[in-house]
């Protein structure tokens, strides 16, 4: 057993196809597979159960996964160890972000710089619902994830480090709307409006449900999406009013001015914000994250 053919089972296990796993670990499909049937005679197992359609990870398999996991992470931190006593930054670095933290960070040109600054750093991004990329960090395929922080904090064996100051939500209504005339405003005051809200399930509509059954206010939902920028759009062409995060509301990386077409409110609520973060694993910070990072909090020089 070496740490190639554990890489491989990995690979295997998590793509659900060799085919996807020969590229992922770039080598031909047929040296793959003849490295995982080796492993397996080795053990005297069957690790997967192969058919013409499929491949389906074995009782072995799962019970050999979470060690070869384990193995592997043990050898990347020793890695990155040896690395950063000598001054080295390399490796890989698998980063997942909500849209938030992208839109509240600029995370896509930190990570430019990461790539240019570190260019022997494997750089892979995921972008999602909070909740789903925190799970992927603490299964270990992400490194760190980008997020607001939940109602119930992190969960066992995952840290959150805040990275900047609380980001405040921020009502928006059509221009043509009554309460345009203000700067700010109360939720009880929104509810007769019908609402456009981001999905069910997510960081910021568990934040915006909390705050009306909090107060006793219902409210209507006449439309859900799934892209925050979208919310925006759709308040600005007359179809309700939302609650998004302040940085919605300005000019974006490429100077597109979402707000353009919405007046923005400041709400009465100080609770309403989202505090945005970094969510690792304990005891896995290395010189990649940490270049990372500091690239977050301080900026491009």
């Amino acid at each position: 057993m070496d740490v190639r053919q554990l890489e491989y089972v990995v690979a295997v296990a998590e793509e659900g196809s060799f085919t996807r796993a020969a590229r992922r670990c770039h080598v031909a499909q047929s040296a793959l597979s003849h490295q995982v049937a080796r492993l397996e005679a080795e053990l005297g197992t069957k690790l997967f159960e192969r058919t013409s359609r499929s491949v389906r990870i074995s009782e072995a398999g799962r019970t050999l996964l979470p060690h070869a996991v384990h193995v592997l992470r043990d050898m990347a931190d020793a890695r990155a160890a040896l690395d950063g006593l000598a001054g080295i930054i390399r490796g890989r670095l698998r980063i997942g972000m909500t849209q938030t933290a992208s839109r509240t960070l600029d995370l896509i040109a930190v990570i430019g710089e990461v790539h240019r600054r570190h260019p022997e750093v494997a750089l892979a991004t995921a972008t999602g619902p909070g909740d789903e990329l925190i799970h992927a960090v603490r299964e270990g395929q992400l490194d760190i994830a980008l997020a607001g922080l939940t109602a119930g904090g992190p969960p066992p064996e995952i840290t959150f480090s805040p990275l900047v100051d609380p980001e405040p939500l921020v009502a928006v209504v059509p221009l043509s709307h009554p309460l345009a005339r203000r700067s700010r405003v109360g939720l009880s005051e929104l509810a007769g409006g019908g609402f456009v809200e981001f999905r069910s399930g997510d960081t910021l509509r568990e934040l915006v449900d909390t705050a009306f059954a909090e107060a006793g206010i219902e409210r209507v939902v006449n439309f859900e999406v799934g892209q925050i920028a979208d919310m925006v759009q759709y308040v600005g062409n007359g179809l309700g009013i939302a609650i998004v995060p302040r940085a919605f509301t300005r000019p974006g990386p490429a100077g597109a001015a979402p707000g353009a077409l919405v007046h923005v409110l400041q709400l009465v609520d100080p609770a309403l914000r989202l505090t945005i973060g970094a969510y690792r694993r304990a005891g896995r910070d290395g010189a990649i994250t940490n270049a990372f990072l500091d690239l977050v909090t301080h900026g491009i020089d």
